[in-house]
């Protein structure tokens, strides 16, 4: 508990305690002072390491084919059948004619005045779907409508049943029992046997029709994904008599943003190493990292990686080719979108080896990644190294102000201490000088007194 003065009548200015004290708190402050410069360093580390995170995950759809080539499904009667591809669909085009769609079995039976009041027949129902086999359903007494549903629904037999309000009058609630499947084979039988609840086949449950290059198809649903490899065709309607083009593509316009979210990324990194060397001109210095040899070691590994060329045949050996070239200056990239459009148009595949691992050799984005994780390897990396360098040493200067801080409390328990006792020296020094003097005052008033009377004495005489 540090010891106070309370108002030093000795003299002695109150402030100077606080002054000393202060002043022995200079080293303390210099210590954190030099902590935030070391703080502020990892911080910068920080943001150099999420800015290269940024970029390897980019990479994640440039580094093999899989994940490079990008597919599309191009219909001339889209509203009739499209598609979507997968990324090892070939290129090609085909010719389509729908003449009927996949349709589930629905039976329908006749109106009932409400769902949950009336009761219908009880006793048995048998329900059959043909690729499922029968299934028998017990009717309870005074069992409505919507119990029935309800029944149906429970047997877990393909089907799913529900009560409709047509609102035809008298009889506007009808049960309609649908097929879970299309197809012929998923059509429904049912036995209502004393329910007295008629069905009548409102759909008849039928299988997809389409000519395929004049080659009749079928299937139970109304999606082809067996056609051709890496594709699913959805038909939506049929229309007998309209041929329908359907072609499968490279997505170019997906594949640039790929390709533009790299650049992006890394010009980021790019603009943030460049960053630290521009001289504020408000205060006339360069970035905390201008002194650090590891964010020199990063821009070279990442432009080594940028500037690499192909030892393969093909028109494209390197970026430049394909429209993106590198800034002098500031070492950002600069893509020509129009241009790399051109190339993907021109030769897909020949783009695609400057960036996918290939059987002879790892294209640009795997050697991107591999130095991306170099530089961060936790024991040997340039980024990551620094950054536990950094606070091994903030660890470091922590523990030392927390030292020099408990002695400061000692050393200022120690200043308030001495500086108390002196404050009662002073006070009793000056205690007994003004005792002396008054005792020097009333000797001085007894020594005037005796002197008077005999003077007086003499005059007389």
């Amino acid at each position: 508990m540090p010891i106070r003065m309370s108002g030093m009548a000795s003299g002695l200015d109150p402030r100077l305690v606080d002054q000393l004290v202060e002043a022995e708190k200079i080293p303390i402050k210099t210590a954190k002072t030099r902590k935030e410069k070391f703080v502020s360093e990892k911080k910068e580390m920080d943001k150099l390491n999420t800015h290269l995170t940024d970029l390897d995950g980019t990479l994640n759809s440039l580094k093999a084919r899989a994940d490079f080539f990008k597919m599309k499904v191009e219909s001339s009667h889209p509203d009739i059948i499209d598609g979507i591809c997968k990324t090892d669909a070939m290129v090609g085009s085909y010719e389509f004619e729908v003449r009927g769609l996949a349709r589930a079995d629905k039976q329908l039976a006749y109106g009932w005045p409400d769902k949950d009041k009336t009761a219908v027949g009880f006793g048995y129902m048998e329900i059959e779907r043909d690729d499922k086999g029968s299934f028998d359903l017990e009717i309870d007494p005074g069992s409505t409508l919507q119990d029935v549903a309800q029944k149906i629904n429970d047997l877990d037999a393909g089907v799913r049943a529900m009560v409709i309000n047509t609102k035809y009058n008298p009889d506007s609630y009808r049960l309609l029992v649908i097929s879970e499947t299309s197809g012929q084979e998923a059509k429904i039988k049912i036995d209502e046997d004393t329910t007295f609840l008629e069905f009548k086949n409102q759909v008849a449950g039928q299988n997809l029709d389409v000519l395929f290059e004049d080659v009749p198809v079928t299937d139970v649903d109304n999606q082809l994904d067996e056609l051709v490899d890496g594709v699913t065709f959805n038909i939506k309607r049929s229309e007998p008599g309209t041929r329908v083009q359907v072609s499968i593509n490279y997505d170019i316009d997906k594949t640039v943003e790929g390709i533009k979210s790299f650049v992006e990324k890394y010009n980021q990194v790019s603009v943030f190493i460049h960053d630290q060397y521009q001289e504020n001109p408000q205060t006339g210095k360069r970035g905390l990292l201008s002194g650090e040899s590891s964010i020199k070691t990063v821009m070279r590994g990442l432009q080594s990686v940028i500037g690499d060329t192909r030892k393969s045949g093909g028109k494209f050996q390197t970026l430049a080719d394909i429209g993106i070239t590198t800034d002098p200056k500031s070492g950002n990239l600069k893509l020509d979108e129009a241009k790399v459009k051109s190339s993907l148009s021109e030769d897909y595949e020949g783009v695609a080896k400057l960036f996918i691992r290939g059987r002879e050799a790892a294209g640009l984005a795997d050697n991107m990644a591999s130095k991306l994780k170099q530089l961060r390897d936790p024991t040997s990396g340039a980024v990551k190294s620094r950054t536990k360098a950094l606070e091994n040493i903030i660890k470091s200067q922590d523990e030392d102000i927390e030292k020099r801080e408990r002695n400061m409390v000692m050393k200022e328990e120690g200043i308030r201490r001495r500086f108390s006792a002196l404050e009662g020296q002073i006070a009793n020094l000056q205690s007994q000088g003004s005792m002396f003097q008054g005792k020097g005052a009333s000797l001085g008033t007894i020594s005037g007194g005796t002197a008077s009377p005999q003077g007086g004495g003499d005059g007389q005489t």
